[in-house]
């Protein structure tokens, strides 16, 4: 018997614009099923990244800031739209595409250095310049990194192992 072995796939891209970004630890299924767009998850994140969306229910603005997973909005939420905060807070991770500067020879490492977790490093071994590795296991798609690209080449990506 042979184990087959599927890499990860990346489905739904989002850009930092965006306002298909939930809050973490919620859906799209579970804000539509629960939320009252009270507001009281937006009021309650500390880094003021969550914003009202479509029929005033929360998104995430990454243009603001990062998501420091503080867990506020969760714990400010009455109803049932969030799931258990020990559960990883979402399946995304960052992506880069040939936009970056360094694939047009341009140094730029903006990204790297604001990542906390290390999850994005520049590559010296590709030339001219460099690229820019990214760690998937260490990425928590914080979204740090997507104002600073001068050239909105980062966007983040739901991690699929389906594919």
């Amino acid at each position: 018997m042979t184990t087959q072995t599927r890499a990860p796939s990346f489905r739904k891209v989002l850009t930092g614009r965006s306002a298909d970004f939930r809050p973490p630890w919620s859906s799209e299924t579970t804000i539509k099923s629960a939320c009252t767009s009270c507001s009281r998850c937006i009021d309650a994140c500390p880094e003021a990244i969550l914003k009202p969306g479509p029929g005033n229910t929360p998104v995430v603005d990454f243009s603001a800031g990062a998501c420091i997973f503080c867990e506020a909005c969760a714990q400010a939420c009455p109803e049932p739209v969030f799931s258990d905060t020990s559960d990883p807070p979402w399946a995304l991770v960052a992506q880069i595409s040939d936009g970056c500067m360094l694939s047009m020879g341009i140094g730029c490492q903006l990204c790297t250095d604001i990542c906390d977790r290390s999850a994005l490093r520049l590559d010296l071994s590709v030339r001219p310049v460099g690229k820019i590795a990214i760690n998937q296991d260490a990425c928590t798609g914080c979204g740090a990194c997507l104002p600073l690209c001068p050239t909105d080449a980062i966007t983040l990506a739901e991690l699929s192992h389906d594919g």
